[in-house]
Formats: structure tokens, sequence, C-alpha cells
């Protein structure tokens, strides 16, 4: 991560941001971030947040710096009433989170994917997130349970200002669909970040996320109440051996931990 993108992940985030470093014998040895988020939790909005960032120099690993600083945060977000920290594990976080971290898990969501044609991707012109969107995102908002809240200034913040690429796509109605864009293991991989939409909207946005992912070698999605598997399908997709370690702790009240009381996408946090 360069300076730009921590700048504007860490400073520029409208909820805040917690961050913390060890220091050993003078020097840094450690380091960790959680990213503030405003959540609809048990039907109520919230404050919430997820780990992110974390990192151990190769000579202090085995010195429980990890734990301490996400301990830290935890006790920060206890004292701001942050409803639960959430994170999507990595293969060497997960042990921590679960076992000395007392973390849970919430799922192991599957990723679906399409293989697009060799082409020149559809280009988008950046546009600001108005009160259109928000009225899109509050016709499904009570169907998709605990989930991040999908406010103008946090949509702004997360792909119009963003130093990343993202393309943007809307319609009449004020449906919205963000795409973005990845490396893994030497390929370029589109990202369906965002799809709020309904009926013939949320198809019609779906194939213009296909366009403006082409020049990467698949479309990578979610499911989730306004994506079902059933329309994934239609447009070409299937489930892939790539799941999402979706895990959480309780801060301000007990942490719901059924897989299917949470929705999530892949804008939530940069964790892919």
């Amino acid at each position: 991560m360069g300076s730009e993108a921590f700048d504007w992940w860490f400073d520029g985030n409208p909820a805040g941001s917690l961050r913390s470093i060890a220091v050993r014998d003078g020097a840094v040895v450690g380091a960790a971030g959680h990213s503030l988020t405003r959540l609809v939790v048990g039907g109520q909005q919230q404050l919430a947040q997820f780990s992110v960032h974390a990192v151990t120099a190769p000579e202090a690993r085995g010195l429980g710096i990890f734990r301490a600083l996400e301990l830290r945060h935890e006790e920060q977000g206890k004292e701001r009433n942050s409803a639960c920290v959430l994170a999507f594990a990595s293969t060497p976080t997960r042990p921590l989170f679960l076992e000395p971290l007392g973390w849970t898990q919430i799922d192991r969501r599957r990723v679906w994917a399409t293989p697009l044609p060799f082409g020149r991707r559809k280009l988008g012109s950046p546009q600001l997130f108005d009160g259109r969107h928000e009225r899109a995102y509050a016709e499904w908002a009570r169907f998709l349970g605990n989930h991040v809240i999908r406010e103008s200034r946090y949509l702004n913040w997360r792909y119009v200002v963003s130093p990343r690429t993202y393309r943007i796509l809307e319609t009449e109605r004020g449906g919205f669909a963000v795409v973005g864009f990845t490396r893994k293991r030497r390929l370029r991989l589109a990202l369906l970040m965002e799809l709020i939409a309904a009926g013939e909207d949320a198809s019609m946005l779906l194939h213009g996320a296909l366009a403006a992912a082409r020049g990467s070698a698949a479309l990578l999605a979610v499911p989730s109440p306004v994506l079902p598997r059933s329309l994934l399908v239609r447009h070409g997709f299937l489930p892939t051996t790539y799941r999402l370690d979706f895990m959480g702790k309780g801060l301000a009240q007990p942490l719901d931990a059924r897989s299917e009381a949470w929705t999530f996408s892949f804008g939530d946090t940069d964790f892919f």
C-alpha cells in the first residue's frame, strides 16, 4: 500500500479509523489498523469496525504482537460503543482470530466467477453518488440483514475519490454497480464490488459490469439478496473453490454469528 492509498484509506474514511504500532528496542516491529464503518446491526444503525492491514516483522513473530494490537483496537472500539469487529481472515490470521482472540466464524461464503472474452473494457466516467443512489439502497436495506450502510458520503469516499481504479455504473432509477480490479498470480481479475438494484435493472447492471470488466480474465462476485445465485447463473457465473473467511467478535453487544444474518460484498473492505 503506497502513501496515497494509505492516507485515503485511514485518514479519508468518513467514519474514522484506528491505528497502532509495536516498538521493540527502538524499532517498529508491528502495525495494525481497524477501519470504522457504519453498519446496520440487529436492525439498528450502529458503529462497527473491520480489522485490516496487520503486519509483524519476521524477527518479531511469535511474541504476541498481532494479538496485543488487535486487543488494543477492540478496547478502543468498546470505548466508542462499536457493536462488533469484523474481518475477512487470511490463512495466517485465521487461527489467531479464532483461538487467542476469541473470535467466531460467521461464514465461509463461496465466490462465484465467470470467464471473460478478450477485448477492451468499456470505460465509464466517475460520477458522484447522491440521494438517488441512497434511495435505491434504502429500498433494499430491509432485506440485507446486517450490512454496511451505503450512504453517498461513504460511497464517494470508497469509490469516487479513491486512488484506485473503479468503474461505476448506474440506472435511471438510481440503481448502481461498481467494478474493481486486482491481480492474483499474474492474472488480472475484475471484482463486482457493489450492486444495488431491483428486477431488470439488476440484470442490466450485471450485463454492464461484464462489459466494464473486459480485459480481465474473469469477473468475480459474491451472492447476496440483491445478487441471487439464479441471476448469476443466467449471466454465466459458476461457483469457485475460493471462499471468503468472514468472522467477527461482539464488542458493545453479543455477535450475531448466523451466516444468513449477514450480507457482504467485495467492497466492504480491501481484503481481496
